[in-house]
Formats: structure tokens, C-alpha cells, sequence
């Protein structure tokens, strides 16, 4: 019997937006105060050349670990490497050590929610961050050089248990967090036999495959090697299929088709460890589409996603990838008339109606997407060879031009670009249908945008000019409680109306681009600071020191070129708030603290929005600070343990342990330090 381990997890997305909405809205996501970076720097038109350096090169590329230490260097080994990571130890049911299990490090897909279903439609899943393998002694180590202000989770694979997940995780910077002992269990067997409907004969060359996620499982999945595929049997020559070590509890949806049949889906199996549970299943006869995908030369175009939707229904389609050789082939398909699509990186999309199942002869000629030609012109119109180009869908707003907005392009990546000495533009290919401006950010000039341009259904090439330009900056000063300057306060720059301390708006956020310009700087001695280089938009700042409460200064509108000068800002002291917290009296490894302003029912939307939400984790010892100190008022504090529970369910059971665990405090005026102990109960 030939039997094939991997997992399949589906993705409902809608489902996902509500889950992570209401995670968010009361959990928030602010952990370790760490500034936005910076637009990266990129030479001016006058600085030194680069040789070899003619066209574009690929930036934010993540890094595995992998490729710098080997995964089986010993976790007392990687201790002394990294500055901050993640620790914890592989055991069986019985508590035993388990060795040669893979850790896989990644970032969670809750950081961008919005973005999945672009990302997984185009087959961007990102690929684990590190990875190792446990010693003899079960122990792992996970480190990271430079942590970032996101979730992450460990993933757990064996070829003797199910899968295991830990997280959300935070990696705060100087942190080694200790995960404790991750539990892995052997997983449900699902066994059973793929005959004929009515008869039993067996079905040949039938595949079974399980979908048994839940929300954003498929992404985080799908970038782990040996799980590309999913959790995948064919049956043998007589029809018998076995699948080991699906999800060990849960309910599933498990299906199974050959070619020639139709599929048959067998939703709600509800999975438990313990005797293998027998899924049969009777396949009635059923059809297929098959063709080819090629180009506009007639070449094949493989790794072509090919959807089908029968036309009088609202079932989920039937998906495909293209061959090496541009061949498909759409299995399960029930008589009836049905919708063909076709995505594929770099050419348009291409849909043909009314095609009946069973045509084993569409060809589909896909047309390249639009390609243009950018060029960066100094203010003199020299050259720009070295910045960095980002194309913007444009949507014009008619009552206010200068609060126009961009849209990202999810077939379009950013790029860093390197022109030699005999190159004078860049060529960016791909574009689809749609109004797109091209922005320049080099270093010396502020971010700048090409007049908005239209490219067409038979738009071939375009060539566009960014006329570059200085921009304006903002001077002012920064002054204590006391009126005194303050030395070493963070002054960053913000889209106006930000509210970074609102998860609800971070998440939105994240799935626009932005007209502003990021920058960042530290006050002098005397409390100045000066932010050059913005763009033409309106902005707001954001203002942080160690020993005072963030500020806002909101309502800057950049319309003209040159320098502006600002009302000094005057930063409250506010109290630290610090703590320990256990759950049952015992320390569970890391907990995530969450502090929220009180808002009293009916206060409004505003009050909602500008309510301070600030996160952190638990240190070894169960000890926590937040970030930042916070201001006079009344808050609620409260704990919920990061566990290895699937993430649907993890939600909701952090969701029940803050509630459980709230506690209120107030901040007087004058007081400098809040002390809090939270012990969440346990219900056992």
C-alpha cells in the first residue's frame, strides 16, 4: 500500500477576518516598543558607482537560519549565539525526551490577515524563519539576530506524532523564552476503502487527502518542507488507503476522487486518537477539464493556478496546477456547464464561461501583463541609478486631490534598484489593469510619485519619469512635564488619524500603503529635533521617551516645500507599570499581559480608538513591564497563557483568560510606579 504523509489545511478567510477581528479588538498587538523602520537609504545621483550592478535585486527576502547555522548545532550552542529567542523541550505523552524532532520557526500569518488571500491565490506563502532539530535530550533552541514587533509560532513535526503548534509567540530583544515541555501525541489513523458507488470494486488511482485546519493554518502549513502538498494517500491496487498522524483531535473534512469520478466529500469527521477510524467511500461516475496553459508564443506555462466553478452552484471550485508542460487536468467534476479561470504570475488572468465538464482540449494563450519603463530624475534631471520603487495603485479623490490614496499591488513587489553607468531605467513587468503611479525613494529627496498613468487590457509597455524633489521637514522641540528640554525622546512621523495603539487599525493598516513619509529622530540635549526629507501629505507624530507617556501631535498637512517650525511638545512622566503573573500559582512559560484604558459603555467610537492597548510577554520568571509608561486614568490588566492549542481554539480560550483574569487599577496624578499581581485561575 503507497501512502504519502503531509498536511492540508484549508483557509477560510472569511471566517478568519471575524476571529482575528474579535482577537484583536481585545487583545490588541503592541509588544516591545520598537520605532517603524525607516525608509532604507539608498545612494544619491551622485554617489559611487557599483559595478555589476545593472538591474533590479529582490529586498525583504526572509533569512533561515538554517542557511547560517546547522539545524542539529546544539541549543546550549545557539544560546550563546543569539541575543533573544525561543527554548523548549520535545517529550511523548509519558514525558520522555523526543529527539530528531524538526522545530520550525515562522512568523504567524495574524500579522496579515487581509493580505492571505492575494498571498496564497499566488502561491506567496513565506518559508520558516530558522529551523533546528532537537537534541538527545528533546531540547531545542530557536534564536533570532534581529527580532521584530510580530507574532511568531514554533511548529513541531515528527514522523511518529501529529503535528504541533506553539504560539503566538513574542520574541522580545535580550529575551530567551522558555516555551516549557511541548507534548507531542501520536495522531488519529484514517483508513477505509475508495470503491465504485454500489459496488466494490475498487476505485483506481484514487487520492484521499484531509482538510483539518482551522483559520490561517493553510499558510502557516504550506511553508514548511515535507507539508506543501498536504496530508495526501493513494489508495493500492485494491482500493485501501491509510493515512497516520492526521490532527489528533478535531473535526475534518475529508474527501476523495480519481479521474473518471466525481468527488465525494465526507465533511464534519470528528478525529480522536486510538483505534484507526474506517472512512469508505463509494465514488459515482464524474468527469473532468483538461487542457493546456502556453503563452503568447506558444510556450507552456507551468505552476498556472486553473480554477473551475460549475455555473449554477456556489460550491468551492476545483483547483489545479499546470505541468511542466503547461497540461491540467480539473478531477471530480460533476455533469453541467462550468467557469474556467486561469492565474498566473506575470500574465493576465483569462476566464471562459459555459465550458462543459468532460472537454479535454481547452487551450488557454495567455497575454503578458504590461510592462514600464521607470525612470528617477534628480531636480537637475540627472539620473537617479540607486533608490528604492514601489508601484501604486492610484484612486483619485475628487473632493480633496491632495488626500488621494494608493492601493498595493500585490503582483508587483517592491524592488531595490542598481542601474550601471549605462542604464538610465528600470523595467518593471507584470502590471495588471488599472490607474498606478510609480514612487521613488532615494536618499537626499523625499518620497516622490510619478503623475498617475492608466495601463490598459492592450497595454503592452509605458515609459514613466519620477521627478524627484527635496521635500518638506518639521523642527521643534520636545519638553518635559516640567517644561524642561528633553534629551532622548523618539520623534516619528505617522499618516494622520494613525491610531497605532488600536489593533483593529494596525490590522487594516497593514494592507494599505502609505502616502507618508517614515522617519525618525532622537532629540538633542537642548530637546530639537528635525525630520527631513517628507513627502507632500498630512501627517501626525508620535512622540516616545523611556521616562514620560507618548504623545500625538496630529493635524500636519504638508502641502509646500521647505522647513515648518512646531510648538515645543511637552511629554507627561506618568507611572511604570510592572508585575508578576501565574496561572494557578504555577509560572506556564510565557503569558501575554495586556493593559487596556477602562472605557466606560457609550463613550463612543473616538474614546474606543484613542483608548491606550499596550501588550508584553512574561520573562522566565513570570516577571512583566510594559513598554511604556501610561498616564493618569483608570485601566484593566489582564493574562492569558500562550499554549500549543490549535489557533482557533487558542483565541478563544485566551479570549475566555483575559476576561477571567481582569483586574482594574487607577493612575493618580504623580505616581510613578504601578505594581500589579495577576494569578488567571485554573479549572483544575
Amino acid at each position: 500500500m503507497t501512502t504519502r504523509h503531509d498536511i492540508r489545511l484549508p483557509v477560510w478567510i472569511a471566517a478568519g477576518a471575524i476571529a482575528a477581528g474579535l482577537w484583536f479588538s481585545l487583545a490588541g498587538r503592541d509588544g516591545p516598543n520598537v520605532p517603524p523602520a525607516q525608509d532604507a537609504p539608498a545612494p544619491a545621483a551622485d554617489g559611487p558607482a557599483e559595478p555589476a550592478a545593472a538591474g533590479p535585486i529582490q529586498a525583504g527576502e526572509p533569512v533561515r537560519e538554517s542557511a547560517l547555522l546547522p539545524p542539529d548545532l546544539p541549543a546550549g550552542e545557539r544560546l550563546a549565539v543569539f541575543a533573544q529567542g525561543l527554548r523548549g523541550v520535545a517529550v511523548d505523552g509519558r514525558g520522555a525526551p523526543l529527539p530528531e524532532v524538526r522545530v520550525y520557526l515562522l512568523e504567524s500569518p495574524r500579522n496579515e490577515p487581509l493580505a492571505l488571500p492575494a498571498r496564497l491565490q499566488q502561491g506567496l506563502a513565506t518559508g520558516p524563519l530558522a529551523e533546528v532539530v532537537t537534541g538527545p535530550d528533546g531540547t531545542f533552541a530557536v534564536g533570532l539576530h534581529v527580532p521584530t514587533d510580530k507574532y511568531y509560532e514554533l511548529r513541531l513535526l515528527s514522523p511518529r506524532h501529529a503535528d504541533q503548534r506553539v504560539g503566538d509567540l513574542r520574541i522580545l530583544p535580550g529575551e530567551w523564552h522558555d516555551v516549557g515541555a511541548v507534548t507531542l501525541v501520536p495522531g488519529a489513523t484514517l483508513r477505509g476503502r475508495v470503491t465504485i458507488e454500489g459496488t466494490t470494486t475498487p476505485v483506481p488511482r484514487a487520492v484521499v487527502e484531509v482538510d483539518a485546519g482551522t483559520v490561517f493554518e493553510d499558510a502557516a502549513m504550506r511553508a514548511l518542507p515535507g507539508r506543501e502538498r498536504g496530508l495526501v494517500a493513494a489508495v493500492d491496487q485494491d482500493g485501501v488507503y491509510e493515512l497516520r498522524n492526521a490532527p489528533a483531535r478535531g473535526a475534518v473534512r475529508i474527501s476523495a476522487v480519481a479521474p473518471g469520478f466525481a468527488r465525494v466529500v465526507r465533511a464534519n469527521v470528528e478525529l480522536a486518537p486510538g483505534p484507526p477510524q474506517v472512512v469508505d467511500f463509494g465514488l459515482p461516475p464524474g468527469l473532468s477539464i483538461a487542457g493546456t496553459v502556453v503563452d503568447g508564443a506558444g510556450r507552456p506555462v507551468p505552476r498556472a493556478r486553473v480554477e473551475a466553478w460549475p455555473q449554477d452552484s456556489a460550491s468551492a471550485p476545483s483547483v489545479a496546477p499546470t505541468q511542466v508542460d503547461g497540461r491540467f487536468d480539473l478531477l471530480g467534476l460533476v455533469t453541467g456547464r462550468h467557469r474556467v479561470r486561469v492565474l498566473a504570475r506575470g500574465y493576465q488572468d483569462q476566464e471562459l464561461a459555459d465550458v462543459a465538464a468532460g472537454r479535454d482540449d481547452l487551450q488557454f494563450r495567455l497575454v503578458s501583463r504590461a510592462t514600464i519603463a521607470v525612470r528617477a530624475l534628480a531636480p537637475d534631471l540627472r539620473v537617479v541609478r540607486r533608490y528604492q520603487l514601489a508601484i501604486r495603485r492610484w484612486f483619485r479623490n475628487d473632493a480633496d486631490p491632495f488626500d488621494s490614496h494608493v492601493g498595493l499591488v500585490a503582483e508587483v513587489p517592491d524592488q531595490r534598484v542598481r542601474l550601471d553607468g549605462m542604464t538610465d531605467a528600470i523595467d518593471v513587468a507584470g502590471l495588471p489593469v488599472g490607474s498606478f503611479v510609480a514612487e521613488v525613494t532615494a536618499e537626499g529627496f523625499a518620497r516622490c510619485r510619478s503623475s498617475p498613468f492608466d495601463v490598459a487590457p492592450d497595454t503592452r509597455s509605458l515609459s514613466v519619469d519620477v521627478q524627484l524633489h527635496r521635500g518638506a521637514s518639521l523642527r521643534g522641540q520636545v519638553i518635559g512635564e516640567d517644561g524642561a528640554p528633553l534629551a532622548g525622546a523618539t520623534v516619528e512621523t505617522q499618516p494622520d488619524g494613525a491610531a497605532p495603539d488600536n489593533p483593529v487599525w494596525r490590522m487594516l493598516a497593514q494592507s494599505a500603503p502609505e502616502r507618508v513619509t517614515r522617519r525618525s529622530a532622537t532629540t538633542a540635549g537642548d530637546g530639537t529635533f528635525v525630520l527631513p526629507h517628507l513627502a507632500l501629505a498630512s501627517y501626525q507624530l508620535q512622540v516616545d521617551h523611556p521616562e514620560a507617556c507618548r504623545v500625538y501631535v496630529r493635524g500636519l498637512r504638508l502641502e509646500a516645500l521647505g522647513e515648518r517650525s512646531l510648538p515645543p511638545v511637552r511629554l507627561p512622566r506618568g507611572a511604570a507599570v510592572t508585575g508578576r503573573a501565574t496561572a494557578g500559582g504555577r509560572i506556564p512559560g510565557q503569558m501575554k499581559i495586556l493593559l487596556q484604558t477602562r472605557v466606560e459603555p457609550g463613550a463612543g467610537r473616538g474614546a474606543a480608538l484613542e483608548a491606550l492597548r499596550l501588550e508584553t510577554v512574561t520573562d522566565a520568571q513570570g516577571r512583566f513591564r510594559m513598554d511604556r509608561r501610561v498616564p493618569p486614568g483608570t485601566y484593566e490588566l489582564r493574562a492569558a497563557v500562550v499554549g500549543t492549542a490549535e489557533p482557533d481554539a487558542q483565541i478563544f480560550s485566551q479570549l475566555l483568560q483575559l476576561r477571567r483574569s481582569s483586574t482594574t487599577f487607577t493612575v493618580v496624578q504623580g505616581q510613578r510606579l504601578v505594581e500589579q499581581t495577576i494569578d488567571l485561575p485554573t479549572d483544575h
